[in-house]
């Protein structure tokens, strides 16, 4: 009787495990809780809001690597009597003179062993926009105020400040690189050509005319358009009708952009050249003796818009 009783007890009780088993997946206790799905929404909802807030900061900040592989495309340059390109002049002006490494090199050295002098504001505009640095690549986005050199007594080294614009890119927002050659050439040819100094025994070319025989460029880095750049130069040696020098060009945050040493060497016609135009094309100084204090043509501040042309 207790065998058959418990064999039955038994029978009623395996039903019930195999309904358990199979609704235990629709039972209320596997179903999510409501704060689960809180729980995710708030996650997320605020790597959304952060993924947005990067992408806006990058947008309105990109870093430089982004500018590189995503520029922005500029707007074509202004017309040269557009006033705002008047006004954009008289600001880069403005800011060419307070460069933190112009001030501090004109503090340290002061004006007794370095003048200053501004290439091409001596010359004619009929001259002037037949030459490449001076006329076509001068104007709005490209070369818009001329550079200013600030160069030592003995004419050994020198800076020249240089503001490049967006007209003058390879790839967008990148400046070409034959540009900076361009650049690199003019600066070095002109611590090749410069007289030497009236007090001093350093030999330069006889004629103060020379032609580039080679020059060899490294480049370093990406230089950005739309700022200002340095290009430091140096005379290294100096053999008869030969110069040799050297030169780098930096950003104003002291990076090598590019190097370059160069050869020039005074060909026998230089007597029959115009030495003295080209001296003015140079921004060389008629009375060395006396540095020049300000930036040319006016004193007391900075050129004019009227001397300074678009």
């Amino acid at each position: 009787m207790l065998t058959t009783s418990l064999r039955r007890h038994a029978g009623q009780l395996r039903p019930r495990r195999y309904v358990s088993r199979r609704f235990a997946s629709t039972s209320p206790e596997s179903t999510p809780a409501p704060s689960s799905y809180f729980r995710y929404f708030r996650t997320f909802s605020a790597l959304t809001t952060v993924a947005v807030g990067s992408y806006l900061y990058g947008s309105l900040n990109p870093p430089t690597l982004a500018t590189y592989i995503s520029p922005r495309t500029a707007p074509p340059p202004l017309r040269a009597d557009d006033p705002k390109h008047i006004a954009y002049v008289a600001g880069l002006e403005e800011t060419l003179q307070s460069l933190p490494l112009l001030t501090a090199h004109r503090a340290k050295e002061g004006y007794g062993e370095w003048y200053e002098a501004r290439p091409y504001l001596k010359v004619p505009e009929e001259e002037r926009v037949n030459t490449l640095t001076g006329g076509a690549l001068h104007g709005p986005g490209k070369l818009a105020i001329p550079s200013l050199v600030r160069s030592k007594r003995d004419n050994s080294e020198a800076m020249v400040f240089v503001h490049v614009g967006r007209a003058l890119c390879g790839h967008e927002g990148i400046i070409h690189g034959g540009l900076l050659a361009t650049l690199l050439d003019e600066t070095l040819g002109r611590q090749a050509s410069a007289r030497r100094h009236p007090y001093r025994a350093l030999l330069n070319l006889p004629e103060k005319i020379g032609v580039t025989a080679y020059l060899h460029l490294n480049y370093r880095a990406p230089t950005r358009a739309d700022q200002f750049i340095v290009i430091k130069t140096r005379l290294i040696e100096i053999s008869g009708r030969k110069a040799k020098v050297a030169g780098v060009i930096e950003d104003m945050q002291g990076t090598v952009l590019a190097e370059a040493e160069a050869l020039f060497i005074q060909p026998k016609y230089a007597k029959l050249l115009d030495s003295k135009r080209l001296r003015e094309l140079m921004g060389e100084p008629d009375d060395m003796q006396e540095p020049v204090k300000v930036p040319l043509p006016m004193q007391g501040g900075a050129p004019s818009l009227g001397d300074v042309k678009a």
